[in-house]
């Protein structure tokens, strides 16, 4: 592998981490805007974009990364695999922002934190060998079964507590919460792409001849959407979901008659 192969490697990983972290710091933004709402019943659109966003961001970031492994041969995709990875990522990650509302801030919080974690770490699993098994890898992979099992304890771990330092009241209290925001998305997002390493290992896909479906959907094609519209997508909904917190935060704080909010209130009471 040449030097040049060499940082295209780190720059589609680099790419792959980017996309997690900004996935996660996204999906964690709409399930504490849920969390806002009365019930879960009336904010089922704000889990489904943070499944939605954890869904794509996470599978973009593992296809990356496998396309950033030093393989001897062009990787392709057969299509139905591929379109069907999208719904099935969505439903995989969704269990988890549901665990964080339901949780509420209750004593058992920080135990719902670290599970909604282990959730995210088994769709991360789950997705990893979705691309693997979409690639169609040849003579055939043999799991090692050591090796699976030390990255879903590494993914366990490390998006438990992304989770934590993303979600918990003590957390969100501080003023210094965006830091922590931010730094829970970095973990989660070398959490996934080391995990990614260690599936890919455990797989054994440097010691494969070839991919079945070079020529049904390139890897290369697929990688430029995951590293390059998949990214500007998820900029684009964050600065969306910040004028929405800012649109939210300026009319609960606006000027305001508070008789006339009394009698608004109470009109609500009596519908």
């Amino acid at each position: 592998m040449n030097l040049a192969e060499t940082e295209f490697s780190i720059v589609l990983w680099a790419l792959g981490g980017l996309v997690a972290g900004l996935a996660v710091h996204l999906g964690q933004g709409w399930v504490r805007m849920a969390q806002r709402g009365a019930t879960l019943r009336h904010e089922w659109r704000a889990l489904l974009l943070a499944a939605a966003v954890l869904g794509l961001g996470l599978s973009s970031a593992l296809e990356l990364g496998m396309h950033a492994l030093p393989l001897a041969f062009p990787v392709g995709y057969r299509w139905l695999a591929a379109a069907l990875l999208l719904p099935a990522a969505v439903l995989v990650c969704a269990p988890a922002g549901v665990a964080v509302v339901l949780g509420g801030q209750g004593a058992w919080a920080n135990v719902v934190l670290f599970a909604s974690g282990t959730l995210l770490a088994a769709a991360a699993l789950t997705l990893q060998v979705g691309w693997v098994w979409a690639a169609g890898f040849r003579p055939g992979v043999l799991w090692r079964a050591e090796l699976v099992a030390a990255a879903a304890v590494l993914l366990a771990v490390g998006l438990g507590l992304a989770q934590w330092m993303g979600h918990a009241a003590a957390f969100q209290a501080s003023r210094r919460r965006m830091l922590w925001r931010i730094g829970a998305a970095t973990l989660a997002a070398l959490t996934v792409m080391i995990g990614q390493q260690l599936m890919a290992l455990a797989a054994g896909l440097q010691a494969q001849s070839a991919s079945s479906f070079t020529g049904e959907l390139s890897g290369t094609v697929l990688s430029l959407v995951c590293g390059v519209v998949v990214p500007l997508v998820l900029v684009a909904l964050i600065l969306d979901l910040w004028l929405r917190r800012h649109q939210r935060h300026h009319r609960g704080h606006g000027d305001f008659n508070p008789g006339q909010r009394r009698k608004r209130r109470h009109k609500v009471r009596t519908l």
